[in-house]
């Protein structure tokens, strides 16, 4: 996994292809997507450091702007996009593969069943594609190029190229000619 910095780095460059001073331009306006997953990655690089205080202003300016609730201590890969981040929360044992969108209203957590201190936690592969208002909770793992639909309740594994939706969701495999995102 790359180190938090590196994998802003990888996120920026996944963004359209246009003159590079455009580019920077745009991100200095301010696109939400691309703030939300800055003060992320920020989170968990002073969380690395051990400097709390500025890992503290980093998740509070989250969830103010936001109402994000993002744990520094949650593993998420490079590529990571947020095409509307707000309302979204990720718990601290979270694991995230490259290259996954999740949209608004995401919930990644754990099982309360007494586990606390355990890997009660959601691993999502690669390429996953999370939709508006879903949830994931407990110790499921999502396989690569999953699509997770609008409201699904997932609490088991959908295995990889599968769609789950539905509540509780039920997982059945995804067709060729269907569009990810």
């Amino acid at each position: 996994m790359p180190t938090p910095i590196d994998a802003l780095m990888i996120d920026l460059y996944q963004r359209p292809r246009s003159h590079p001073w455009l580019r920077i331009v745009a991100i200095l306006i301010g696109s939400g997507n691309w703030k939300a997953v800055t003060l992320i990655r920020l989170a968990q690089y002073f969380h690395l450091r051990g400097w709390k205080r500025a890992g503290r202003w980093s998740g509070a300016k989250l969830r103010r702007e936001f109402g994000c609730f993002v744990q520094p201590t949650a593993s998420i890969g490079p590529g990571l996009k947020l095409p509307h981040p707000n309302g979204i929360v990720i718990g601290s044992k979270v694991r995230i593969g490259a290259s996954c969108v999740i949209y608004q209203q995401v919930t990644l957590g754990g099982a309360r069943r007494g586990a606390y201190g355990t890997d009660a936690y959601p691993s999502i592969g690669d390429g996953v594609t999370i939709y508006a208002g879903a949830k994931l909770i407990g110790e499921i793992a999502i396989g690569e190029g999953a699509v997770i639909g609008a409201n699904a309740v997932v609490l088991k594994n959908v295995p990889a190229e599968h769609s789950a939706v539905g509540v509780p969701a039920a997982s059945k495999a995804r067709r060729t000619d269907e569009p990810q995102s």
